[in-house]
């Protein structure tokens, strides 16, 4: 319960916008509590949360990647699914580990590490199923981060205008891309 208020929190507010009297109140949990379990404070209870985040989302990349019959329409789902929960969040939740690497990843190695970290797995599963797909291993690795930035981007740009347009265009022309480019079998 407290990872997950923390979680929601720093994806809503970033790092330095969530206070730990906050995480507390959302979880209900005392300050004894915290630091019993996370005894390097807000630090390390962030930087657990973001971890989870991560994998909660690297299982969801996951799940698209292995129900997709390929690479460019996993992505294209994986836009709309982006768009749809920033829409349902009222546009308050973007990616937690894009807030918090933006917000302390210069301030904090624990919370730079478990971005890195979510971001790396994202990446080698996406880089992993365009391998699969035909793509030369660098030219996998290459396109996957290609896809990321673009949708981690669009992300932002759809949460600042309040309009899922951006996700949408890019897994559209992102899944273009993939389909124009892929390697012939």
């Amino acid at each position: 319960m407290l990872v997950d208020a923390a979680a929601d929190l720093l994806q809503r507010k970033g790092y330095a916008g969530t206070g730990v009297s906050e995480v507390l109140s959302a979880s209900a949990t005392t300050k004894g509590s915290l630091y019993f379990h996370f005894p390097g404070g807000k630090e390390e209870l962030a930087g657990e949360a973001l971890r989870r985040r991560g994998e909660a989302m690297a299982d969801f990349i996951r799940h698209l990647l292995e129900s997709s019959p390929d690479a460019a329409t996993a992505i294209s789902a994986f836009a709309a699914a982006l768009a749809a929960r920033l829409s349902d969040s009222d546009y308050e939740r973007g990616c937690a580990l894009a807030t918090a690497t933006l917000d302390a990843a210069t301030e904090s190695e624990v919370i730079r590490g478990a971005c890195a970290d979510g971001y790396n797995s994202w990446l080698g599963l996406l880089a992993q199923r365009l391998e699969a797909d035909g793509w030369s291993r660098e030219d996998a690795e290459s396109e996957a981060i290609l896809a990321l930035s673009a949708l981690e981007g669009a992300l932002v740009l759809a949460r600042a205008r309040q309009d899922p347009a951006p996700l949408h265009t890019s897994g559209r022309l992102l899944s273009e891309r993939l389909r124009n480019a892929a390697p012939r079998r």
